[in-house]
């Protein structure tokens, strides 16, 4: 059976690109070998932030302020309401070399038009008393919101399957054929599969799905190791931002999601005591009654980092029709929607609305080149 796209990856960006492809009237089958949101997706913070840095090149600012706007309004379409929690963040710095740079991030910030408000540290704690007395100062975002990215990756898919698409767990894939530019066959551990087109989004595991097209796309796993504490009444509905990628939600539900450092250290997937403590440590001391709670859940997830830090999405080279979605690093919730969307330009239109070629799959050839 031909299908006008496959979509190989059930995650955040897989369910975006299928939910916007099926908008379009596109006929679309998923492939995810495991469950939904099975892997960076599932591990993820949520955060969605407008707020971003002068090193943050321009179309992925410009993206990511299209995702941002487009999430709240997909909300309606689910059938499900996103848990979407509105309650700002707070960039904290514990001493005075992270407050002099909370500083000058704020300066920048309100330099490029955002409404955010530097605090010192009796401010940041009268309007967040979570907040431990070692905080120096903090930047506080009011435009920040975070969601539940289950709720989400169901969103996308359900509202998809709504409109004709359908999804197959337990399908492993191993490759896709390419024979004179276009999609020869999907090979799967279930067989073969006829498509139109093909989007690869299955995150840190892109490079392995595609060596037989003769490119390389280097994304890389980077291990994140997750907290996820006992549920408790209602504290605060803001995020928690600390140094070296530390940061502290509370769920709808009331558990508490503390996030950790990037670990480049391949597939391995296990929790190092070392690790959790450390940075346990750090938040505990930040916000103190985290020592009181009881940890549930620990675990890890593979955020897809690529080599310049920049998100993969456009066509490869030698085949128009196969569409890379990936590289998204810690961000993949946040540039689902702006993804999904360009995707589905993408394979519609033949042209996108925002300009992505600084995301195109060649630009690593063209870097070599150099």
């Amino acid at each position: 059976m031909n299908e006008q796209v496959i979509i190989i990856g059930g995650g955040v960006i897989g369910t975006a690109c299928a939910y916007f492809l099926s908008r379009r009237g596109l006929e679309v089958h998923v492939l995810e070998r495991n469950h939904l949101g099975a892997g960076a997706s599932g591990a993820a913070a949520a955060i969605i932030e407008d707020i971003s840095s002068s090193d943050t090149p321009e179309w992925l600012r410009i993206l990511g302020l299209e995702s941002y706007r487009l999430i709240l309004e997909l909300e309606d379409d689910f059938e499900q309401p996103l848990e979407i929690i509105r309650g700002g963040s707070l960039h904290v710095a514990l001493n005075e070399q992270e407050a002099s740079e909370i500083y000058l991030f704020s300066k920048e910030a309100q330099g490029m038009g955002h409404n955010c408000e530097l605090l010192n540290g009796p401010e940041a704690r009268r309007l967040e008393p979570l907040l431990g007395p070692k905080v120096q100062a903090a930047l506080y975002n009011p435009a920040c919101y975070h969601v539940n990215p289950f709720r989400l990756c169901e969103g996308y898919l359900h509202a998809a399957l709504c409109r004709g698409a359908r999804i197959d767990y337990g399908i492993s894939v191993r490759s896709v054929q390419v024979r004179n530019d276009r999609i020869e066959r999907v090979v799967t551990d279930q067989g073969d599969f006829d498509a139109d087109w093909v989007v690869v989004a299955t995150g840190a595991y892109t490079p392995q799905v595609l060596p037989s097209i003769g490119i390389k796309i280097p994304i890389f796993p980077a291990r994140g190791q997750v907290i996820v504490t006992e549920a408790c009444p209602q504290m605060t509905q803001r995020v928690l931002m600390f140094f070296n990628h530390l940061y502290i939600k509370q769920t709808a539900s009331g558990n508490f999601y503390l996030g950790s450092h990037t670990e480049f250290a391949g597939f391995e997937n296990r929790i190092t005591l070392e690790k959790i403590t450390t940075y346990a440590h750090v938040l505990a001391h930040a916000v103190p009654i985290l020592a009181r709670l009881k940890g549930l859940r620990f675990f890890a997830g593979f955020r897809p980092i690529s080599v310049d830090d920049l998100p993969v999405i456009g066509p490869v080279p030698n085949c128009p029709r196969l569409i890379i979605a990936s590289g998204h690093g810690r961000t993949g919730i946040h540039y689902s929607a702006s993804t999904g969307k360009a995707v589905s330009e993408l394979i519609v239109d033949g042209k996108t609305e925002l300009p992505i070629d600084v995301f195109s799959v060649d630009r690593f050839e063209k870097q070599s080149e150099l």
